[in-house]
């Protein structure tokens, strides 16, 4: 599977490219940054991409995500970051009124997981991480039985 990595630090390159190399295979490309040029870099996605960020907020272009979920140009999005986070994880605010409005768009897609960002920085934390996430991807491009696959209300991918 063809899989962009982007925003690396060399350890994040280190772990995946050991971990792809020893069991994977996977045809990884490290990148530099999606926000940039967000719409045109989602433009020229494969059409219903998965796009995961689990490294910073500023990472992707929120706005043109949010263009290419409605259009169906982006068919699923994994956030474990976002940009403006820091009021919105970490607290029951379930009684308070969302006053981000990007953010609370994003909650309207049955299509988006957004997780608070629990950062942690260990060896065996990022060979783990290094290990699952392409074990997933393995799982996934060859019809296997992916244990951290998430299905959406309706039991669909």
């Amino acid at each position: 599977m063809k899989v962009a990595v982007f925003s690396t630090k060399p350890y994040d390159e280190q772990f995946l490219a050991q971990a792809n190399q020893a069991c994977h295979q996977h045809e990884l490309a490290f990148l530099e940054q999606l926000a940039a040029g967000g719409t045109r870099a989602v433009a020229k996605m494969k059409k219903g991409v998965m796009l995961i960020n689990t490294s910073r907020g500023a990472m992707v272009d929120t706005a043109a995500i949010i263009e290419g979920l409605k259009s169906g140009q982006v068919g699923y999005l994994g956030l474990d970051v976002y940009e403006e986070e820091s009021d919105l994880f970490f607290e029951d605010l379930s009684n308070i009124v969302l006053k981000d409005d990007v953010f609370a768009r994003l909650l309207t897609f049955p299509n988006v997981v957004i997780t608070g960002h629990q950062a942690f920085f260990t060896r065996n934390a990022l060979e783990s991480i290094a290990h699952t996430t392409l074990s997933n991807l393995t799982d996934l491009e060859t019809g296997g039985k992916c244990a951290n696959r998430v299905l959406a209300a309706n039991g669909s991918t």
